[in-house]
């Protein structure tokens, strides 16, 4: 962003949107947050003790918290609808439920609902110069063996949970709001995990779990090809390239994924040197014998084994070469980034 706008940003209570409504706050945007209340706790409180847990000096004067909710018609803000309606110049649409095990119905009112409901409200904000989707690469589902650019979506894909499938049915339905005269780009990160910096991270998801199983050994044998990777992107990284780009008067979709995967061979290695736990023996899934695992064993990975066995590339050299226009370049996920992610791990106990 060259200038300060008035950003309506929804999700603020999520991993990527926290650390992009620091960043917004502190260039001195005006942010209209959407957020739910939640177990007692106001919308309000949610949203600024994240701002605190990412940078406790972030002025908040900039700050607006509305108590809505995205599968709600008119998002729930009754009162304020107008207000944001008349003044929103740019949208961040993050709010999503990123569940691997959900059920359809319950995933969709949220991740497909959701954002049909964001896109009507877009549809009669008069100042809306940009709407801003924040997606998943892993729309591509369990297409195998393809390079994954940022043009692509419909490619005869099955999916492998629900949530691959309603982010896919989202950008889907954000395609045909384009024809409507909204002004969309899509954003598609890779697996998010903590900050370049520290490691810091408000989600302990993805690849977390699995070497948080790992290092409680539960598993002796895992079905995990070895030639398989995952490709993982920093948090502070998704979130200063969303703003970077998120007044682009272009249409376009952009992959913030990482140039180079990482084997999961070495991955996990690295965390098991780094913990001192064993690493499972890793056998090709086709060879893989499930009767050898508990009914719990089976229930903990089931989300996981895709991701154990993924060789999908994701290409971004579009993405890397409009960000390379602001200067900024994405660091790379290599041992000390990794350490990182480790340490703090361990600092907040996840792992030990």
């Amino acid at each position: 962003m060259q200038k300060r706008y008035t950003v309506f940003l929804t999700g603020a209570t999520g991993l990527v949107a926290s650390y992009l409504l620091k960043i917004l706050l502190q260039q001195g945007n005006f942010v209209y947050c959407l957020a739910r209340s939640k177990d007692g706790i106001s919308a309000g409180e949610r949203v600024t003790s994240l701002l605190k847990f990412w940078d406790k000096n972030t002025p908040t004067e900039n700050l607006r918290v509305l108590d809505g909710d995205v599968t709600l018609p008119g998002l729930g803000i009754k009162k304020e609808k107008e207000e944001v309606a008349s003044n929103a110049e740019i949208i961040y649409h993050s709010a999503a439920l990123a569940e691997l095990r959900s059920p359809l119905d319950v995933i969709s009112k949220i991740n497909v609902e959701g954002t049909n409901n964001i896109l009507e409200f877009a549809l009669g904000c008069k100042k809306l110069k940009k709407l801003n989707h924040i997606s998943t690469a892993f729309v591509i589902g369990d297409r195998k063996g393809v390079n994954f650019t940022e043009d692509m979506l419909q490619e005869g894909q099955g999916f492998y949970n629900t949530y691959e499938q309603t982010k896919y049915e989202a950008e889907i339905l954000v395609k045909n709001y384009v024809k409507k005269g909204i002004n969309i780009s899509i954003f598609r990160p890779s697996m998010v995990m903590g900050d370049f910096k520290e490691g810091r991270t408000n989600s302990f998801r993805l690849f977390y779990e699995p070497i948080h199983f790992f290092s409680r050994g539960i598993y002796e044998e895992f079905p995990a090809d070895d030639n398989g990777f995952h490709n993982l992107i920093n948090i502070d990284t998704v979130a200063q390239a969303l703003f970077l780009l998120g007044d682009r008067g272009e249409q376009a979709t952009y992959h913030l994924v990482s140039k180079e995967e990482v084997r999961i061979k070495e991955l996990f290695g690295l965390a098991a040197d780094f913990f001192g736990f064993k690493m499972p023996k890793c056998t090709p899934l086709s060879k893989f014998d499930f009767s050898q695992w508990t009914p719990v064993q089976k229930l903990l990975a089931e989300p996981y084994i895709p991701y154990f066995n993924y060789n999908t590339k994701f290409v971004s050299e579009r993405t890397h070469a409009v960000l390379k226009e602001y200067g900024f370049s994405f660091p790379k996920i290599d041992k000390s980034n990794l350490t990182r992610i480790f340490e703090y791990c361990r600092r907040r106990g996840y792992i030990k």
